[in-house]
């Protein structure tokens, strides 16, 4: 006698409990993704945070002056020219493997970030020519005559081992890059050296 063949469907609790695990895969995919933005941002804090310090150790180590000019979307590494009495941008083209020159190249930050310098203290030698974001005309007026522009670094780090005071922050913007989602603010000073505070933990 032939033995009847019967097929066996799926029950429901069996379809929901497929339903639940796709469902919260579905979930962690579309946080994992939403918090693409959150990592590169955060990683870029800690960059320029570890580079701010890195510039006062190096400082203190090579007994110069060096700084970082901040501005909107980037940041760039100077030093103090004691010939020239002036900052300079800090260039690596002709030795490309001296130490710590990938790290003291000019950094553009991704385009949903911006900078901004909350406070500083001001340079000896500054004047109200002195531009937001680091930089100052050279340019005098009764003499009809304009330089190329200087730059003047809000964090300098001396060769004495002494900073002078800021306070960055790094936003990170959503709404079509208009509108702050997050915020990060390093501070840093010779009486507590390096602070990060992190602001706004949803976007």
């Amino acid at each position: 006698m032939k033995a009847v063949s019967r097929q066996r469907g799926f029950t429901l609790i069996e379809l929901l409990v497929v339903m639940v695990i796709i469902a919260t895969l579905a979930g962690m995919a579309t946080l994992s993704l939403g918090s693409a933005d959150g990592r590169k941002w955060t990683g870029e804090v800690q960059r320029l945070a570890n580079l701010l310090q890195l510039v006062a150790d190096r400082a203190l180590i090579d007994k110069t002056h060096l700084g970082v000019v901040v501005e909107e979307n980037r940041y760039t590494i100077v030093r103090y020219d004691t010939g020239l009495m002036k900052w300079e941008e800090m260039d690596f083209s002709g030795t490309p493997d001296a130490p710590n020159a990938r790290r003291f190249t000019a950094h553009e930050l991704p385009p949903n970030m911006r900078l901004e310098v909350l406070s500083q203290t001001e340079l000896p030698g500054a004047d109200d020519n002195q531009a937001e974001f680091g930089r100052r005309s050279g340019s005098d007026e009764r003499a009809g005559s304009k330089d190329e522009e200087e730059v003047l670094p809000q964090f300098a780090a001396l060769s004495s081992g002494e900073v002078l005071p800021v306070e960055i922050a790094v936003h990170l913007l959503t709404n079509g890059n208009r509108d702050i989602g997050r915020s990060a603010v390093i501070s840093y000073s010779s009486l507590q050296g390096m602070q990060l505070e992190w602001l706004g933990d949803e976007l």
